[in-house]
C-alpha cells in the first residue's frame, strides 16, 4: 500500500516538474512567456531584443526544478534513493519554504516582477515546500 509520504512526494514531484516545464516554455514562448508568467518587463524586454540572459536564467531554474522533481520522485518510490536523498530533500524543503515565506524581504531586489507574480509564486513555494517537508519528514526523520 502506498504511504501518504509517497503521495506527498509524488505530488511534489509532479508540481515541481510543471514549474520546470513552465520555465522551459518561456524559452520557446519568448518575451510574451516571460510577461505572462510575471517575470517582469525588464526581463521580457531583454528577451525581445534576443538577449541570452533571460533564456539562461529560465533554463537554469528549469534544470534545478527538474532535479528537485527527480529526487522527490525517486524517494516516493520507497526503494530507490539517489545519493544524499535525505539531505537534498531537506535542502529543497528549506529552500522552498524560505522562498515562499521570505518574499517580503527579497521582493525589493527583483524590480519589475508584479505583485501577482510574488503572491502566486510564493504561495506555490509554500505548498510545494509543505509537501516536500511532510514527505521528507515521514520518509527519513520519523
Amino acid at each position: 500500500m502506498i504511504s501518504f509520504a509517497s503521495i506527498a512526494l509524488y505530488l511534489a514531484a509532479a508540481l515541481t516538474l510543471v514549474a520546470a516545464l513552465l520555465h522551459f516554455i518561456c524559452v520557446y514562448w519568448g518575451a510574451e512567456g516571460f510577461r505572462v508568467l510575471g517575470a517582469g518587463e525588464a526581463l521580457a524586454k531583454k528577451a525581445e531584443k534576443g538577449d541570452w540572459y533571460p533564456n539562461l536564467i529560465a533554463i537554469m531554474v528549469g534544470l534545478v526544478l527538474s532535479v528537485f522533481a527527480l529526487y522527490a520522485f525517486t524517494v516516493a518510490q520507497e526503494n530507490i534513493f539517489l545519493p544524499l536523498s535525505k539531505w537534498v530533500l531537506t535542502f529543497i524543503t528549506v529552500a522552498l519554504l524560505a522562498r515562499g515565506l521570505g518574499f517580503p524581504f527579497i521582493k525589493s531586489r527583483f524590480k519589475g516582477n508584479s505583485d501577482l507574480f510574488w503572491y502566486v509564486s510564493s504561495s506555490l513555494c509554500i505548498v510545494l515546500g509543505s509537501l516536500y517537508a511532510y514527505g521528507t519528514y515521514m520518509m527519513f526523520y520519523r
